[in-house]
């Protein structure tokens, strides 16, 4: 026998024991003590009884060994501009600029309240953690891993940063996060649910978390500026004297004319969605003013030609009941017509250069 096949053998012989020793302890137990039973992560069989009911607009396919995978979903904000955008319409998907972080949407809602969970798993609860596919971190894509609380129901929300030189685009409903669920046992459920700032949101939320009280002194304020930083530095190459003074006060300036561009950017950017609104309402309007304009024109046309038939069946039955009148017309009718038509001929050639004065 080898080496190898002996150590093997050995290794199965000591489960064995261990399993052998386990099952007569077991045997021996007080029967009257309870079973501990842990929280057990869900497989993907259990998965799929959840899709429609605690993972709202689920798809089977995003469903892994153990795991569901969280889809892009349709609202966001790049974060360094506070640009907020919506896919689904023209956009098909979002561009992350290096060094750029942008907060996202699951394409999913997800309820685990438990009026919800409790129709499937009777005396239990959800509990999950969510943690970015593999596949962001090959690409220098840096996402922190948070958890979702029992009761909570809404939208999902978490933060990208692009630590990479090159862009990174992602797709309207790519699989980017990882939700892998725990069964909570009876015992481990807790009192009260989540019933926090986010429950039952849907969509992008902005943080809720509350800002420092009014009236703090500058000295209670432990400031991320240290000695020998980036802004430090600046300041000692302002206060070294010509020439650095110039190229330290060059570059103050731009960085204030950054900021500034940036709030422009996003006074432009919410003018620009004002106007949107405006536009759509622009197509209905113009129909009215074109259908109003039909219309009078129409009714003008009718009375223009109503007068002129008029006039002609007056001046007609004129000419018919006059001798003289039909005497001169049998004289002198072609001349007449001959002089009509190189009037209306003239008149065609003329009108349109005549110059128009412009409205007011």
């Amino acid at each position: 026998m080898s080496k190898t096949t002996g150590r093997a053998c050995e290794a199965y012989g000591d489960m064995f024991l261990r399993r052998f020793i386990d099952f007569v302890t077991f045997s021996h137990h007080d029967r009257t003590q309870p079973f501990e039973i842990m929280a057990t992560i869900l497989n993907d069989e259990e998965i799929k009884k959840l899709i429609g009911k605690v993972i709202l607009d689920g798809d089977v396919s995003c469903i892994k060994p153990n795991s569901y995978a969280l889809r892009l979903g349709l609202h966001g904000e790049f974060l360094n501009s506070g640009k907020e955008f919506k896919l689904g319409t023209t956009k098909k998907g979002i561009k992350v600029q290096p060094g750029h972080s942008v907060a996202l949407t699951a394409f999913e809602t997800i309820d685990f309240s438990r009026e919800t969970v409790r129709k499937i798993y009777p005396d239990h609860d959800l509990h999950a953690f969510i943690s970015p596919l593999t596949d962001l971190s090959r690409e220098g894509i840096v996402a922190p891993t948070t958890q979702v609380d029992v009761g909570y129901h809404g939208t999902l929300n978490w933060t990208i940063t692009n630590t990479s030189n090159d862009v990174r685009n992602f797709l309207i409903e790519e699989k980017l996060f990882r939700l892998t669920i725990f069964k909570l046992a009876p015992g481990e459920t807790p009192t009260n649910p989540y019933k926090g700032d986010y429950q039952s949101k849907t969509g992008y939320i902005r943080s809720q978390r509350r800002g420092a009280p009014v009236g703090m002194k500058e000295s209670q304020w432990e400031d991320s500026c240290i000695e020998g930083g980036p802004e430090a530095l600046l300041d000692n190459l302002i206060k070294s004297g010509y020439p650095w003074n110039l190229l330290g006060q060059r570059l103050q300036l731009i960085g204030g004319q950054f900021e500034t561009v940036t709030n422009e950017f996003g006074d432009i950017k919410r003018a620009i969605e004002g106007l949107d609104k405006e536009s759509k309402k622009l197509p209905t309007q113009l129909d009215e003013i074109i259908d109003r304009r039909t219309s009078e024109l129409h009714f003008q046309w009718s009375a223009s030609a109503l007068t002129a038939v008029g006039v002609l069946a007056g001046l007609a039955l004129a000419i018919a009941t006059c001798d003289w009148a039909v005497k001169f017309l049998k004289s002198y009718g072609p001349v007449i017509g001959i002089l009509i038509i190189i009037i209306s001929v003239v008149a065609k050639i003329l009108i349109p250069k005549i110059p128009r004065k412009k409205k007011p």
